[in-house]
């Protein structure tokens, strides 16, 4: 009972401190926010974004005898215009080049598309000197890029269509057969028909599309949102790096009353020295655990983080609470002075954390193989390595792994410290 006594003290005392509630809880949300704000808070299910304003200049017009029906500037045109894309494209039709320039100084546009009035008949003759336009507002990125990608993949379409029926007609030949000009506009009708019934199941259902690449994760279920994800892997390193410093800077109460001469008082009372010793350490256990619980229910509802199924949480939070109070344990038994133990646990959790891959969990690739080699001697790395697993979905038997070698890890490091605190103050 005496230990629990102690530990619930030590607990209140520690979470009435302003400095400990800073860095246990609110440097993390507030790290793992500003990246969230950084992307445009799109960890939710909303991915709307802003329409694109699109200028269009079609003077494209058929040559004479063409075997196609309809310019290749009306297809370009279309792709703007198309009820596909309206929800992000508001396009807007112009009489010339002067007019569209106008309009984007004028900021009533973001990009002008300009298609000229030779642009088939270049295309049809095989060449290359007539070319679409793309002027943008020199501020914006990603909407000239997207402008100029589908443009280009029109054009790409249309010259591949040019090589397809070119080829027919050789084969034609080459069986002794004239080409007619009626079936040639056919098979010209035919695959832009194709073609523009691709792009959009391309972008729209990709499903259909030739080639399908998908990434199955350790649960075996698809990652619905990538920016999701990357939040849970970002909220999993800053709970992992402050937990540790939790664990150390708890354990650190031990020095402070040593200085402050309370622990000396409490050790005349008839409590043994070892009970009092394990109700600081229990109170370590409890701080690293509630810290745990108050981070993933906070990422959770601000940051929509699925945290995993719930055993596997539940392993990877044990690992962790495990392996930061055995370190912050064994840690603090080599420091002397409180003073001491700043610039130690800085350092030498800030470098723990780097080398465990905290700081690049949420980057794809973001470790080097000696990197990713080093982690694995590190309790971070293992502790990440079960969050990664859990986030995931990865069900309860894939983190016996990780949680087993953290719980090692930690063991091993809290029965040293502990050894040496009872030999300190023995």
């Amino acid at each position: 009972m005496k230990i629990i006594d102690i530990a619930l003290n030590d607990l209140t005392r520690s979470f009435r401190s302003a400095f400990t509630i800073g860095m246990a809880i609110v440097a993390p949300l507030m790290l793992t926010g500003l990246i969230y704000f950084a992307f445009g808070g799109l960890s939710g299910g909303d991915v709307s974004m802003t329409a694109m304003r699109v200028g269009v200049v079609n003077a494209d017009t058929l040559p004479a005898d063409s075997p196609l029906d309809a310019p290749v500037g009306d297809n370009i045109r279309m792709m703007f215009f198309d009820e596909s894309v309206e929800s992000w494209i508001e396009a807007r039709d112009y009489p010339d080049e002067a007019s569209v320039r106008a309009a984007l100084d004028k900021q009533e546009i973001g990009v002008a598309v300009i298609i000229p009035a030779d642009l088939s008949a270049s295309l049809l003759a095989g060449e290359s000197e007539a070319q679409v336009t793309i002027v943008s507002d020199p501020t914006l990125t990603i909407a000239p890029a997207v402008v100029q990608d589908m443009v280009t993949m029109m054009l790409d379409g249309v010259s591949g269509g040019g090589i397809a029926i070119q080829t027919l007609m050789e084969r034609q030949q080459a069986s002794g057969l004239q080409p007619d000009p009626a079936q040639i506009s056919a098979w010209v009708t035919r695959y832009t028909d194709w073609y523009r019934d691709f792009q959009r199941d391309l972008f729209h259902n990709p499903e259909k599309a030739a080639l399908v690449l998908t990434s199955l994760s350790a649960g075996e279920t698809e990652s619905a949102d990538p920016i999701q994800q990357m939040m849970g892997l970002t909220m999993a390193g800053q709970m992992i790096f402050f937990a540790f410093f939790t664990g150390a800077y708890a354990m650190m109460s031990i020095l402070c009353e040593d200085e402050e001469g309370t622990l000396a008082r409490l050790f005349t009372t008839p409590t043994e020295r070892a009970n009092i010793l394990a109700g600081k350490f229990l109170a370590v256990v409890l701080t690293v655990i509630l810290q745990g619980l108050v981070l993933m229910t906070a990422g959770h509802y601000a940051f929509g983080i699925a945290w995993g199924q719930p055993g596997a949480v539940a392993l990877a939070l044990a690992g962790q609470v495990i392996a930061a109070s055995g370190l912050g344990v064994l840690l603090i038994a080599f420091v002397k002075t409180s003073k001491q133990g700043g610039p130690v646990l800085g350092g030498g959790l800030t470098a723990l954390g780097m080398l465990g891959g905290l700081f690049t969990a949420n980057i794809p690739g973001g470790m080097s193989a000696a990197f990713a080699m080093l982690a694995n001697f590190t309790p971070q790395g293992w502790v990440l390595k079960g969050w990664k697993l859990s986030l995931a979905g990865a069900v309860p038997a894939d983190l016996l792994l990780p949680f087993v070698v953290a719980l090692a890890m930690g063991a091993v490091m809290f029965a040293i410290g502990a050894v040496m605190f009872k030999k300190r103050y023995s």
